[in-house]
């Protein structure tokens, strides 16, 4: 009698049994955040594989206190990237400026691969953005202020841009010795408790 090999496709093989975990976050240094991001088939949305990858990119900006995270800052190869806190969120899947303001709007911004690194950064008031969900269904949405300033950050990181390349040497120089300092400050602190 022969044996038959069966395999049950009524499960997702994506499915894991492990609960998600925050992602790894590449500092600065990573080849991947001067990586432009290929286009995601968003033909295959939704699926769980990419549901999971938005919980943990989710998850990942919130350890960190962050406001927006792109998938290279967590060395996936995947243009989507997230924004959001605790009353709004939004995942942004092949995102893409259609319309911008002519006015900008200098504002410190950090970044969660740059810690302790501001820098004051012009961009556009307003944007409309068009990106598609995790549900695979194509948005576009007029942006303005940090949702708007963070869509483009984010952007930027799928561009393969940092934001330190957003301004002058003398500019960034200062700022890291405020970063240096910064951190030296936070070392000290962990040190006494």
């Amino acid at each position: 009698m022969s044996d038959i090999l069966t395999i049950d496709t009524s499960k997702d093989l994506y499915t894991n049994s492990k609960p998600l975990e925050p992602l790894p976050l590449f500092d600065d240094n990573h080849p991947y955040l001067s990586k432009v991001m290929p286009d995601y088939d968003t033909t295959a949305l939704p699926n769980t594989k990419m549901t999971n990858l938005v919980q943990q990119l989710k998850m990942t900006m919130k350890r960190y206190g962050g406001i927006g995270l792109s998938a290279n800052q967590c060395g996936v190869i995947e243009r989507i990237f997230v924004i959001g806190h605790e009353d709004f969120s939004l995942t942004c899947i092949n995102p893409k400026v259609v319309e911008l303001s002519e006015d900008l709007a200098s504002q410190s911004e950090g970044c969660l691969s740059y810690p302790g690194l501001y820098l004051k950064i012009k961009r556009p008031s307003w944007i409309v953005g068009e990106f598609t969900t995790e549900e695979g269904k194509t948005e576009r949405m007029r942006m303005e202020g940090v949702t708007a300033r963070c869509f483009l950050h984010e952007l930027d990181h799928m561009d393969g841009k940092k934001f330190v390349e957003l301004v002058g040497p003398a500019t960034l120089m200062t700022a890291k010795r405020k970063q240096e300092k910064m951190m030296k400050k936070f070392v000290r602190k962990q040190k006494k408790k």
